[in-house]
């Protein structure tokens, strides 16, 4: 009997290569008939097998992908391995809302004011989304730091190329000092 269960990946996809150990360890609690079958779509096979599925059901073309032959369900992307059992159990998944977008700061045209208005926005979007936020994003405060360390590298830099010639004069004078 084959598993009703597919789980798609391509060569060279990181994410799929992360999510390989859960659905392998998955794997080892389950029956022959329950296990889950893992398909490289840079195979024909798998690859046109992938495309039915897609087309029927109208997917976004993502690896990986689990998807559910009984019952015709699929999950799309990198998940841990918690949501992989809730889906092999027909359990109701976390609805992933989208998020807004993190607020932004113009460097060139503002001043030390809108600094201070963004970073109290920046710091509410971090706190309104803590709960939604993917693993790899930077922490607020190393984002505040770097988007304040090119603001003031921004008003500080010479305007003009006489004022840039100066500040070149004026190092080469400390390095020849030295």
């Amino acid at each position: 009997m084959v598993s009703p269960i597919y789980f798609f990946i391509r060569s060279g996809c990181n994410w799929c290569t992360k999510m390989q150990p859960s659905i392998k360890q998955i794997n080892t609690t389950l029956s022959d008939e329950q296990k889950i079958q893992i398909h490289n779509i840079d195979e024909e096979k798998s690859k046109v097998i992938y495309n039915s599925i897609i087309n029927r059901y109208k997917l976004e073309r993502i690896v990986p992908m689990l998807y559910n032959s009984n019952i015709g369900t699929n999950l799309l992307g990198y998940k841990d391995k918690t949501t992989i059992e809730r889906f092999l159990k027909a359990n109701p998944l976390k609805e992933q809302k989208p998020l807004a977008p993190i607020p932004t700061f113009n460097i060139q045209q503002s001043n030390k004011k809108d600094f201070e208005i963004w970073k109290k926005d920046v710091i509410l979007w971090y706190e309104k989304n803590k709960n939604d936020l993917p693993t790899n994003i930077i922490s607020k405060e190393k984002m505040i730091d770097m988007v304040y360390t090119q603001f003031m590298a921004y008003r500080t830099k010479p305007k003009t190329i006489e004022d840039r010639l100066s500040a070149l004069e004026e190092k080469v004078d400390k390095l020849l000092k030295k």
